[in-house]
């Protein structure tokens, strides 16, 4: 007489442990994309401040020790 009750919890405690499994699975994969959203946004950040700074900056001017044009690269 025993033996349904005890599938009876049995079952429900399963039921539980599915829930909180798909609880934890869920909030690992809410953790995970804000991660990676916030490393990708400070990334592109980072790619725009060096760009910004390439593109602000002086290139030393010299005289040349003669009036012939020089051919310059410039890497940005």
């Amino acid at each position: 007489m025993l033996a349904p009750a005890a599938a009876g919890s049995a079952f429900e405690l399963d039921g539980v442990v599915h829930l909180c499994f798909c609880l934890c699975l869920f909030i690992f994969w809410k953790v995970f994309a804000f991660a990676f959203a916030v490393v990708f946004a400070f990334s592109q950040a980072a790619i725009f401040c060096l760009a910004a700074a390439s593109a602000l900056t002086p290139i030393a001017q010299t005289k040349p020790s003669n009036s012939r044009p020089t051919a310059v690269m410039i890497f940005l």
